[in-house]
């Protein structure tokens, strides 16, 4: 089965995105390329025509939407999250041992720490750096830097295969940076010296470790590995259904990329803030609805919230309920949970089924089993927020939250199609 092109230009979007501060900057430059046009949160008034699509991003956070033809009579929202686990590094994180140089990190999210070590990592972010009297952010991509964990040899560790590997965070999780010795670059150095700036002019950094390694297409061209498929699989495709879309008559598209759901959303652009409902009321407001005119469109919106779904694992299928089992390849997936940390309910799971049968799109279905405590997604918290009734879907993947997961090419351009039918249809 030759690969979906969708999936071509998902790996693109993910080499191009190592942190979620790039990832905005990757897709206010594809839609740019499609047409839309920027506007500022400093701006005095925000104008938009009709039918034009705009942008407003922050940090992390990147939210789009079209203008309809005539007023907003619907609002549909897609929300997604441009954050992944993985290793940070530490205000001071340059160390020396054993002849060595080391970074110190501590982890971001939930990751599963083993399979971060022995892979060539790439440290990429942000950085303030000074500017005159000033602060100035850049971002920042060390191409030519790789460091690594490297593992303990199992002659020195006899019993780990039978045992298990136990990785303690601050012991194990430093990074090899280097040689140590006469003529060693502190970090700090590098990092000035790649911005070109002297090292004391760096301020502060918010800087990201991921793996190096380019996203590929795997198996018989049907599955895609890479770092950060959660959730920048779900970013791309709400991006590339919103980016494909003509302007509709009366229903208001929008798509919220949000940063901080890994550790729980409490940031200035995450889910849990009012970044949100305040870019919603303005944006409102500036289409010429009242505050009566858009607490109505609210109450009777709709949130699409979209985070990678768990596959049955083909070695270790007794971890999901059988009769809540999605396969890869099969098509996305609805997510429901009966403590509600997914934000599904009845209406949603109507809505989301209608949209698959327009769409042409299969439609499989997870709940976590009994006995086993599922994540959370930004739906529920945007849905709590807005008053705005929401469901959850994703893609199947395996290996969540590992340095490198695996899904497959088919269930992401699916994916777009089925979230193109949600954002356009009231």
């Amino acid at each position: 089965m030759p690969t979906p092109e969708a999936a071509f230009d998902l790996m693109s979007f993910l080499d191009r995105s190592p942190t979620p501060w790039h990832a905005v900057a990757e897709g206010a430059a594809r839609l740019e390329r499609s047409g839309f046009r920027e506007l500022y949160e400093s701006d005095a008034r925000w104008r938009c025509a009709p039918g034009e699509g705009v942008f407003v991003r922050r940090g992390g956070a990147l939210v789009a939407w079209i203008v309809p033809r005539s007023r907003p009579g619907s609002l549909v929202v897609g929300l997604a999250h441009t954050d992944s686990p993985c290793l940070r590094l530490k205000p001071r994180p340059g160390h020396a041992l054993a002849g060595c140089r080391k970074l110190s990190v501590e982890a971001y999210g939930g990751l599963l720490h083993h399979s971060w070590l022995d892979r060539e990592l790439r440290v990429a972010g942000r950085v303030v750096v000074r500017d005159g009297g000033r602060g100035r952010e850049c971002l920042l991509d060390l191409d030519d830097f790789r460091p690594l964990i490297p593992s303990l040899a199992i002659h020195l560790d006899r019993g780990v295969n039978e045992r298990g590997l136990v990785l303690d965070r601050e012991r194990h999780l430093p990074v090899l940076a280097g040689l140590d010795g006469a003529g060693a670059e502190e970090f700090e150095e590098l990092v000035g010296r790649t911005l070109g700036v002297p090292a004391g002019d760096v301020l502060g950094w918010d800087l990201c470790l991921v793996d190096g390694a380019a996203a590929a297409v795997a198996g018989l061209g049907d599955l895609v590995v890479s770092g950060r498929l959660d959730n920048l699989a779900s970013c791309h495709a709400l991006l590339a259904a919103l980016s494909s879309m003509e302007p509709t008559e009366t229903v208001l598209p929008l798509v919220a990329l949000l940063d901080g759901e890994e550790v729980g959303s409490g940031t200035a652009e995450g889910a849990d803030s009012r970044f949100l409902p305040r870019l919603l009321e303005r944006m409102l407001g500036s289409l010429g609805l009242d505050s009566e005119d858009t607490q109505r469109l609210l109450a009777t919106g709709f949130a699409l919230s979209c985070d990678m779904a768990h596959a049955v694992h083909p070695n270790h299928p007794e971890k999901h309920d059988p009769r809540h089992a999605p396969l890869l390849g099969r098509g996305p997936v609805l997510k429901w949970n009966a403590g509600l940390r997914y934000a599904t309910t009845a209406a949603g799971t109507a809505r989301l089924r209608l949209a698959a049968g327009r769409a042409g799109v299969p439609l499989q279905v997870f709940s976590m089993r009994a006995d086993l405590a599922c994540g959370s997604t930004v739906g529920p918290l945007v849905s709590a927020g807005l008053g705005m009734e929401a469901v959850d879907c994703g893609a199947p993947m395996l290996a969540m939250h590992a340095c490198r997961e695996t899904m497959a090419a088919k269930d992401h351009a699916d994916s777009i199609l089925l979230y193109r039918e949600i954002l356009r249809s009231d």
